[in-house]
């Protein structure tokens, strides 16, 4: 499995600036020479404008292809940094020649980043081969191979990161740890069950094993972690993870030792056996806890509660959770619960939310929250609601807070409701609410509202806005 780093350089030797071997899988997607294109002879608008676009795209790879050949090395930093932003994944093969050619640490480890983002298992054998023997690497390049190990599910890994924590090299044992929980085996589960015992960890790294015990969900490991859980001389945040663990299993044994570790006078374990015990939806025993929680005197359990109702859609809490959005005295528990009642759809909660957004004396942002909310319902009348709230906001220069917030709602969402509001935003005399508005149209792209893209795009004066619109319709 281990490779001889000599010869990992050797065979890469060859070099970015002698370009891709021509049997490369990937020669025709990432060469580093520009694929050579056909001239344009008509003088039609659409080929003109064909031509233009080839030739932007052309001019943008040459000059991605120049940054990789004689580019400093922040130079290729930045660029990369701007395909990790748009996600797009270009020059594999060439980056690996780079990655293990280069002697800028910086780079090396943006690279590393990159291939993690891409998920692309092209550096599977040097990060084994560096995890394995990792005493002469920088402890940050050891910790994004690690990293990359796990988002690319290098099972192989498993083993070298117990091997690290067995012997206890204390400066690898996050990366490793995170690695063993991502790629590990039930053995692995079992390995750190028992490790967690050590009387050398500290109460951090306790909570960091059983964290990783939660990723792997190894139902072997069920009766050590209730033990653990039921242990009242154990670390608190030690107990919190072990019943969140033990609940994620799904065992059905779960819901009695959840249910009696509810009875905790300490809130933050008592949050926690909610967590665990929403794993459970269809248990009467466990969706009475949750009910239960919801009524809770600390915020963070309601809160815990509130989005177990959320994610299981609990309509037999639908009533608790309207209450709470009328009265509860805590702000972020009111706005949960503003965002259940939108994945609920609960009649009387709908009403109460519309009814908020106009209310003359609400804040803007209860008006925000419950917008965001009936928007998620997605029925018109929930629209129609959020709509007029936002044609109140642009009549009325006072409200523009409301109005761009309102805005950033509608350009976080795909709907053709939007479309007609669109119009308006763009047709504003406010530069900031124009702007919105091409946000909101970026994300939507409606027919209807194109031709008034165009016309800011196609504006004389150079402005922020004309260069969003040219941006939006793909002329920059």
């Amino acid at each position: 499995m281990k490779h001889s780093k000599s010869m990992a350089i050797f065979s890469l030797s060859v070099g970015l600036l002698a370009g891709v071997s021509s049997g490369s899988l990937y020669a025709k997607e990432t060469s580093l020479v520009p694929e050579p294109r056909g001239v344009l002879t008509s003088n039609s608008p659409e080929d003109r404008m064909s031509q233009e676009m080839d030739s932007h795209e052309e001019s943008e790879r040459e000059k991605e292809v120049n940054i990789l050949n004689y580019g400093l090395d922040t130079d290729i930093i930045a660029m990369l940094d701007e395909f990790i932003a748009n996600k797009t994944f270009h020059y594999l093969e060439e980056l690996d020649g780079i990655l293990r050619r280069t002697r800028s640490v910086a780079l090396r480890e943006k690279i590393i980043m990159y291939f993690t983002e891409a998920k692309d298992n092209r550096l599977a054998d040097y990060a084994l081969e560096i995890i394995e023997d990792p005493f002469d690497t920088r402890n940050s390049t050891v910790s994004l191979l690690f990293k990359y190990v796990s988002a690319v599910k290098v099972e192989e890994a498993g083993p070298l990161a117990r091997t690290l924590l067995e012997d206890e090299y204390v400066e690898y044992f996050e990366g490793a740890l995170t690695a063993l929980a991502d790629v590990g085996t039930a053995e692995d589960a079992q390995f750190l069950a028992e490790y967690i015992n050590r009387e050398e960890l500290s109460i951090g790294q306790q909570q960091s094993v059983m964290k990783a015990l939660g990723r792997l969900k190894a139902v072997e490991t069920w009766d050590a972690l209730v033990d653990i859980a039921q242990n009242e001389d154990k670390n608190t945040f030690v107990r919190m993870y072990a019943s969140e663990a033990i609940g994620a299993m799904e065992k059905p044994e779960s819901v009695e030792v959840l249910a009696y570790l509810y009875e905790s006078t300490d809130p933050n374990l008592r949050a926690s056996v909610i967590k665990g015990i929403s794993h459970y939806p269809k248990d009467d025993t466990a969706q009475a806890i949750i009910i239960e929680g919801i009524k809770d005197s600390h915020y963070k359990v309601r809160l815990e509660s509130i989005k177990a109702v959320k994610d299981n859609k609990m309509q037999s809490a639908a009533a608790h959770i309207v209450f709470r959005a009328k009265n509860d005295p805590e702000t972020a528990v009111k706005y949960a619960c503003f965002e259940t009642i939108g994945i609920l759809g609960d009649s009387e909660g709908i009403k109460y939310l519309q009814d908020l957004v106009k209310e003359k004396y609400a804040g803007d942002t209860a008006k925000v929250k419950a917008s965001e909310a009936l928007l998620a319902h997605g029925s018109s009348s929930a629209l129609d609601s959020v709509v007029t709230l936002a044609r109140e906001s642009l009549a009325d220069d006072k409200k523009k807070n409301l109005r761009y917030a309102l805005g950033k709602v509608f350009a976080s969402q795909e709907n053709a409701g939007f479309a007609e509001i669109c119009g308006e935003y763009l047709a504003h005399k406010d530069v900031a609410t124009v702007g919105t508005g091409l946000d909101i149209y970026a994300r939507n792209k409606f027919p209807s509202v194109t031709q008034t893209v165009q016309e800011i795009a196609d504006g004389e004066k150079a402005s922020a806005n004309r260069t969003k619109a040219r941006k939006i319709l793909d002329r920059e």
